[in-house]
């Protein structure tokens, strides 16, 4: 028997094979397979060649007995769960040797490899989810970059931007933001900021988080006090699923995303203030990537 885990987003797929015990015997990347940034036709080809090009890594035979789970942004919810369904369904992988669920819950399972805890996620998007031991979910945020996602490397970015606007006009006071948010979209002039931003994508955008926490860590008031922001709203989210799941015992709470795991002192600030609302809680890193989290899933059903 052999297991299957697949974590796709809107930038890229990452997919792992393993045995059954989770020896990893192949992995591979491919770009975008969320239907809602790709289409189904598409979404359907990316993964068919994820799994023919796991099989082919780990010289296997796709017709083994294989388990599948596969972790999608939306697959909480019923309609993309009958969605993805109908696309595993045609790639011949049925509804006994499958789990459909959403990216957070593999990044849970992933980062703590445990079936119950939190996870606080700040990448391009942010949302904290969790689980308790009763099997209870709950989720704060992740309400996409127009209705919220606040403490995400977008809305980190976005209210960089505005900073660097509202300087421009004399609304608040200069900022270092204004000199290294230009140099690194190699612009001249604040003005330029408005079609630049246009043009955009959104994960373009979100990239510029960097530059606000490297500015912050000069001790330049407006993006310290941006990036305290960021923290704050992520905490606020992690208090609102605690409180719906009703965390007695002592937990653990994983910090996941590119944010959280590529920038010490963001995590470091976050961690203090979760520690201090939840003092029982272990707040840690993730052990595994959410592809592992799902090959983790996936053995439940075996």
């Amino acid at each position: 028997m052999y297991i299957v885990g697949i974590d796709g987003g809107g930038t890229r797929t990452v997919g792992i094979l393993t045995t059954e015990t989770g020896q990893c015997l192949a992995q591979v990347q491919s770009g975008p397979s969320n239907y809602h940034v790709v289409g189904e036709a598409k979404t359907q080809a990316v993964l068919k060649s994820i799994i023919g090009k796991l099989c082919e890594e780990a010289d296997i035979s796709p017709m083994n007995p294989i388990r599948f789970c596969l972790g999608m942004a939306g697959l909480g919810r019923a309609e993309d769960q009958k969605i993805v369904g109908q696309i595993c369904d045609e790639l011949g992988i049925s509804k006994n040797q499958r789990i459909l669920t959403h990216d957070a819950h593999i990044a849970l399972i992933g980062g703590i490899e445990k079936q119950h805890g939190m996870i606080v996620i700040s990448g391009t998007g942010a949302i904290v989810y969790g689980i308790n031991a009763n099997g209870e979910e709950a989720r704060a945020s992740g309400w996409g970059y127009l209705l919220g996602d606040e403490g995400s490397g977008y809305d980190i970015a976005i209210k960089g931007l505005r900073a660097v606007a509202r300087a421009a006009d004399g609304r608040s006071k200069p900022t270092e933001l204004t000199n290294r948010i230009l140099d690194r979209i190699e612009r001249n002039e604040p003005s330029e900021l408005i079609r630049w931003t246009h043009a955009a994508s959104r994960d373009e955008i979100a990239q510029l988080a960097e530059v606000i926490f490297n500015t912050a860590q000069t001790t330049d008031a407006i993006a310290m006090e941006i990036v305290d922001e960021a923290a704050n709203e992520l905490v606020c989210a992690a208090e609102s699923v605690i409180k719906q799941l009703e965390f007695i015992e002592p937990f653990d709470i994983v910090l996941s995303g590119g944010n959280l795991i590529h920038q010490p002192m963001f995590a470091d600030k976050l961690r203090h203030r979760l520690t201090r609302i939840q003092p029982k809680a272990a707040v840690l890193l993730p052990k595994h990537e959410p592809a592992y989290g799902a090959v983790l899933l996936a053995q439940t059903i075996l």
